[in-house]
């Protein structure tokens, strides 16, 4: 049994609230691979990979155990004054996920609930989602979070890569001229144990891990 931490930064995100569509930008430095959601508005979605087929080419199963994420705070301009919110989601997922949820879908956290169906629940092997509102306490723009949520089946898995996804949703904001929303740059953690498992333990969890894959290929 070996313990392991796995990271993976997560870039940098500035939307422009002037009009009745949030847009990515104007700054686009160190923003990464952000990009709208298809089919829908006020949607963004960022989707990164760990490798970690050196582990499981070891025949090594990851058994997660904990995660967290390690940000800067979230910035909310006066588009979201009198109303509004932004809401954030970071899944790690042992098979890639359809990123065209609908909206309402990832407004009430359905996905990350296992709401939709009970397959997408076990291919979340960890999650978090935060919901943010503009904080007139303090004059900086900084937003405050009213409310987060923890998520994620804990699954084993020996596939050669997990899949990290950055959702954030811009709702009911008043559209301002100059106003925007940044959200910052993370690192995401996650730690768990590398552990040897019997043959037949292994070649039915590769077959989960298939099973997981020929889903999102149906999709």
């Amino acid at each position: 049994m070996k313990e392991v931490v796995l990271t993976k930064n997560l870039g940098y995100l500035q939307l422009d609230t002037s009009g009745l569509t949030a847009s990515i930008g104007p700054t686009t430095y160190g923003m990464g691979n952000w990009e709208p959601v298809s089919g829908t508005t006020n949607l963004f979605v960022m989707e990164e990979e760990i490798d970690v087929a050196g582990l499981t080419k070891m025949e090594l199963t990851f058994f997660p155990l904990a995660g967290d994420v390690q940000r800067g705070p979230t910035a909310m301009g006066l588009a979201y004054a009198t109303q509004g919110a932004i809401t954030e989601w970071i899944y790690v997922t042992a098979a890639p996920i359809d990123s065209s949820v609908s909206p309402q879908s990832m407004l009430f956290n359905l996905l990350g609930q296992g709401s939709i169906c009970d397959t997408q629940f076990q291919n979340i092997i960890w999650g978090q989602a935060w919901t943010w509102a503009f904080n007139a306490s303090v004059p900086s723009n900084f937003a405050l979070p009213v409310n987060t949520t923890l998520m994620g089946s804990g699954e084993p898995t020996n596939g050669d890569r997990l899949y990290v996804y950055r959702v954030v949703s811009t709702v009911g904001y008043v559209p301002t001229p100059g106003s925007f929303a940044e959200l910052p740059s993370a690192r995401l953690l996650i730690s768990g144990q590398l552990k040897e498992e019997q043959e037949f333990q292994q070649i039915m969890r590769m077959r989960r891990s298939y099973e997981l894959q020929q889903t999102y290929d149906e999709d």
